[in-house]
């Protein structure tokens, strides 16, 4: 079921590297995943980036694999087949 949920914070801090990695027109997720949390194999219709900015990712595609972690950026092409497992949990702050 689709909700909406007003919210009363209107001013979000955002790292500049982020905001310059996005499409003219497009969406980011922010995803935090327990140690352990495959996501299956799997492919997306449109271009993916993922910054990883905490913890470590066990990551899967179409042509390798690596484990990467805080700083790496992962460029990844539409309908690229893919799986990641998280390989410890993000830290919140």
């Amino acid at each position: 079921m689709t909700q909406i949920i007003a919210g009363t914070k209107t001013e979000f801090a955002i790292d500049t590297e982020i905001l310059d990695l996005l499409p003219a027109q497009g969406s980011v997720e922010l995803q935090h995943d327990a140690a352990g949390k495959v996501h299956q194999f799997h492919t997306h219709p449109v271009d993916e980036i993922l910054m990883i900015i905490s913890g470590r990712l066990h990551f899967i595609w179409d042509g390798g694999e690596r484990v990467v972690g805080a700083g790496d950026t992962i460029l990844l092409p539409a309908g690229t087949l893919h799986q990641s497992e998280a390989l410890e949990a993000a830290q919140s702050t």
